[in-house]
């Protein structure tokens, strides 16, 4: 069908609608290349169980690229058994936990992932619209000094913190999070109310390459689909990066192609182009 043998998916705005759903020709063009032996994996800032109803939609059991690369899954299904982890690294406790300390201070909303444990430290609209967007529920923590302590004294690792509030507060944080905390962890604006932490040692790129080693597939027979800042080092490192059209310009100029935007299906419409 084609020299690619894996094609690799950014999820929300690349692969889902503005719905967030998989539109109809997406599940389709999925299911005619991996009836042909072409692996699909999605690769996001989601947890496992935020994409499982995906796959699961397809339907689809492969491997997962969770939190930016910072857990990969060999089978979404297997969910995060050892014996089903390819890699998984880790925010170090201690700066997960005077991480939250600021947060708690000026009173912003705290998330803390896990494996497929989601922690928040409110109940408030960021949770209910992560919760709409993701359709996975959270658990209310009351003490995140305690938890912390207890993920690193049971070898459990903190592969993401997510920080929500008013813009001109994470305006100060972000700042504050790339002077203090750069060595010790990724820091990422996903959107203006949001900041993303996650390990340094990974991106979306890496998490590709280790897949990538693990199934003896080169990076030059993979295509993978991107729209965001967080996607321009996987758009790189394929041998074919494509960029949707609802991309930054920065985004674009960095892939070797262009395609529809997410609410267009391009994704479904370069598949098809490609592998006929």
């Amino acid at each position: 069908m084609s020299e690619y043998k894996i094609v690799f998916s950014d999820v929300d705005g690349t692969l889902l609608n503005k719905n967030r759903e998989l539109s109809s020709e997406t599940i389709y063009q999925i299911r005619r290349i991996t009836e042909f032996g072409i692996p699909f994996v999605m690769v996001s800032a989601r947890m496992p169980l935020g994409m499982l109803h995906l796959y699961r939609e397809i339907p689809l059991d492969a491997p997962a690229i969770c939190y930016n690369g910072a857990l990969i899954l060999s089978s979404i299904e297997k969910g995060t058994s050892k014996e089903n982890i390819i890699s998984s690294e880790t925010i170090d406790h201690a700066v997960a936990a005077s991480i939250y300390e600021i947060c708690n201070q000026f009173d912003l909303h705290f998330s803390l992932f896990s494996n497929n444990l989601w922690m928040v430290s409110k109940n408030d609209e960021w949770r209910l619209r992560e919760e709409n967007n993701t359709r996975v529920k959270a658990t209310l923590c009351n003490n995140f000094e305690t938890k912390v302590a207890e993920l690193k004294n049971d070898n459990n690792p903190i592969h993401k913190i997510m920080i929500m509030g008013d813009s001109m507060i994470i305006d100060g944080l972000y700042n504050r999070l790339v002077k203090d905390y750069s060595n010790a962890i990724n820091v990422y604006r996903s959107k203006e109310t949001y900041i993303e932490l996650t390990p340094a040692n990974v991106n979306k790129a890496i998490g590709c390459e280790k897949l990538l080693k693990s199934m003896e597939i080169s990076p030059t027979n993979a295509i993978a689909f991107g729209d965001n800042f967080n996607d321009i080092e996987m758009l790189e490192l394929v041998g074919l990066g494509v960029a949707m059209d609802n991309s930054p310009d920065e985004v674009k100029t960095k892939a070797k192609r262009v395609t529809l935007s997410n609410i267009e299906n391009g994704v479904a419409k370069t598949i098809g182009e490609i592998f006929k």
